[in-house]
């Protein structure tokens, strides 16, 4: 394979996406001509959706790691303020722009209402997006995100790069993170070499990023100038052992970098100082990786759905020649009878939603209960069970050198983050294994249901058309009952999996294994994707300031007495914010899961109504053209016959493009 630049590759996934909108252009063009408005609508939308998709990379950690240096570095200046304490506020998006300008956008109001973004000098941007010492300020902040458009080479080509609030810092700032986790393309989590791997950081890599689907994460350790050269290969290969396994790409996707040299390299400029950062080497695997793996996606499952458009609109054609050749009396007796069946399956339609209503109904109080369970486990058992097995391992000792205080306050947070491990990796856990199996189970029954129902309503679409072109075998000759079938279950399931996980696969799998294969990879995703995006960023436990139970322990004159006095004052504190905020944790999952399934009944509910309104809009169409006269109905005809080469010529075509992209 030919060896190209990142630019060029950006440049020529930019060529193959231009060519599938090109040809989603010219099928849209066939749909309005065979009056096919569903599908219109589809693809349209999909039009839409090739043009704006952009490539999406996250740059998130733990707080004081050097995440905003590294995006500064990136872009050649210091933009976004980088301390050595937690400051990053508010999402900011960095997108292409020239001239550089900054938009603020504003939080939804209570009411609704949604106030315009407004531009802010670039040199007043720390006075927005940096946390206030205040932290009552926190819910109220006014601010959803910051979007900088800045001349960077990677954003020219579609990238965009999001700068994250830091990780386990705080519970609200956590949760606008989380909430971009399954919208990103790619994730760069950045650690530092001083402090790699904490715990934390491997429970979050684990319980939440692989478990919503990043297999492919870059993992950026930062701050390598800082260690000694001989300790740097011992740290490098601690770094592979702790992430190599965590990553699809092994040790090709850490980096060990130097992100403060990277900007000041590019701020002299020192051509040498930059290279030797190791910024500009995983700036050209970052474009490599989108435009290869992920362009790939971007353009073969847009491609697919067009190609099922081809594949009805082929469906179609010998149907409005035989019904173009029927008799217009005999066309309208024929629809005039097909009234009740059509009623048939609009009432069919409405028992299949709701079906899926009730079950999400009887669903969500199971969820509810299992996860207060949870709760009063961990509250009644558990966390006085580790703690009292749980030794610290830098006790007070009042003739150390140093502060009593600042002992005090390093055994809290030793203890505190122990225990928010341990929950944390609990929660895992029992998703894993209660909560899964649960939902699983429900859902392959939910699962099986519907494809037994949709099987049916499928066969009454074709009984209907069959009726409708007087029983020809017409239509028959160019899509069977299975391929009917398939085709509905496939476009069923693969809008909810795009509703779901932005699953590119799950059509894939539909047309080759069918409905229940497909819902297998689905469910197994769905349950860990839910139960994530509840929990992720909601962890009440991981602000305990660490001077809380400083008055509690600061008078005590007995070293193991102040330690164990430290061990109870925390554990109380974090069983009776389990107990406070229990009730309303186990609504906020219970909700969360039903949101999604309700997805899949959306999904279902579009796709069988448009199988209906297909029908409808098909002999209305017709009687409108048959009863313009005999001159129209023959032109009409003669147009079926061009439209079948322009078809093949879109086809033909199209399977050039996927072969491409196929081999970028």
């Amino acid at each position: 394979m030919i060896q190209t630049s990142p630019h060029e590759q950006f440049d020529l996934f930019q060529q193959r996406r231009k060519a599938l909108v090109a040809l989603i252009g010219r099928q849209l063009d066939v749909l309005d001509s065979l009056d096919m408005k569903g599908w219109q609508e589809t693809l349209h939308k999909l039009e839409t959706r090739v043009q704006a998709d952009s490539f999406k990379v996250l740059v998130l950690g733990e707080f004081k790691r050097g995440k905003s240096t590294f995006i500064n570095a990136m872009l050649g200046a210091e933009v976004l303020p980088a301390y050595a304490k937690p400051c990053t506020a508010i999402i900011n998006e960095v997108k292409w722009g020239d001239p550089e300008r900054a938009l603020l956008h504003y939080t939804n109001s209570t009411d609704n209402g949604v106030k315009p973004a407004k531009e802010i000098p670039i040199d007043k941007i720390e006075e927005y997006v940096v946390i206030k010492e205040n932290v009552g300020e926190i819910k109220e902040n006014p601010y959803e995100k910051l979007e900088l458009f800045w001349p960077l080479e990677i954003c020219k080509d579609g990238v965009e790069i999001i700068d994250s609030p830091g990780l386990n810092e705080h519970e609200i700032r956590q949760k606008v993170t989380m909430d971009y986790l399954s919208t990103v393309d790619a994730v760069l989590f950045v650690l530092s070499c001083e402090v790699l791997g904490s715990q934390s950081e491997l429970n979050f890599i684990d319980n939440n990023l692989i478990n919503m689907g990043h297999e492919d994460i870059f993992f950026i350790c930062n701050r390598i100038n800082q260690i000694r050269p001989k300790e740097r290969e011992s740290i490098k290969q601690y770094a592979f052992s702790k992430l190599a396994d965590r990553t699809k790409r092994g040790k090709e996707s850490i980096f060990f970098i130097d992100a403060l040299g990277a900007l000041e390299g590019r701020l002299e400029p020192d051509e040498q100082r930059l290279n030797q950062s190791g910024v500009p080497e995983l700036e050209v695997e970052l474009a490599t990786f989108l435009t290869t793996q992920k362009g790939r996606l971007k353009i073969l499952q847009p491609a697919k759905e067009v190609k099922s458009a081809i594949r009805e609109a082929r469906r179609i054609i010998p149907e409005r020649e035989t019904l173009l050749r029927t008799d217009l009396k005999i066309l309208e007796e024929r629809y005039e009878a097909a009234q009740e069946p059509l009623r048939l399956l609009e009432l069919e339609r409405q028992q299949i939603i709701t079906r899926v209503s009730n079950f999400i109904a009887d669903t969500k109080p199971s969820i509810h209960q299992k996860t207060q369970q949870l709760y009063q486990e961990l509250a009644e058992t558990k966390i006085t069970e580790w703690m009292r097995e749980y030794e610290i391992k830098e006790p007070v000792k009042f003739l150390k050198f140093e502060w009593v205080t600042s002992q005090i306050e390093k055994v809290v947070e030793e203890v505190k983050n122990y225990l928010a491990n341990r929950i944390e990796t609990e929660f895992a856990t029992w998703q894993s294994s209660e909560l899964q199996p649960f939902l699983t189970e429900r859902l392959q029954n939910l699962m099986l249901e519907l494809e037994q129902r949709a099987e049916a309503f499928v066969r009454n679409v074709e009984d209907l058309r069959v009726d409708l072109i007087a029983g020809t075998s017409a239509s028959q000759d160019t899509i069977t009952y299975q391929e009917a079938k398939v085709s509905l279950l496939e476009r069923v399931l693969a809008a909810a999996g795009g509703y779901l996980l932005g699953n590119a696969a799950a059509g894939a799998l539909g047309a080759a294994f069918g409905f229940q294969e497909m819902a297998k990879g689905l469910i197994a995703q769905f349950a860990l994707f839910a139960v994530t995006y509840a929990f992720a960023g909601l962890n009440p436990f991981i602000l305990i300031p660490a001077m809380v139970i400083g008055g509690l322990v600061q008078g005590a004159w007995k070293i193991q007495s102040t330690n164990d006095k430290i061990k109870a004052a925390v554990t109380e504190k974090f069983i009776n914010q389990i107990r406070t905020d229990s009730f309303q944790r186990a609504d906020e999952l219970s909700n969360a899961v039903v949101q999604q399934i309700g997805k899949i009944k959306d999904a279902v509910d579009q796709e069988l109504g448009q199988e209906i309104q297909n029908i409808r809009d098909q002999v209305d169409s017709i009687l409108s053209e048959k009863q313009k006269g005999q001159e129209n109905v023959e032109q009409k005809l003669h147009e079926l016959a061009s439209i079948r080469k322009n078809l093949d010529a879109i086809d033909n075509e199209l399977d050039e493009l996927i072969t491409q992209v196929a081999t970028m």
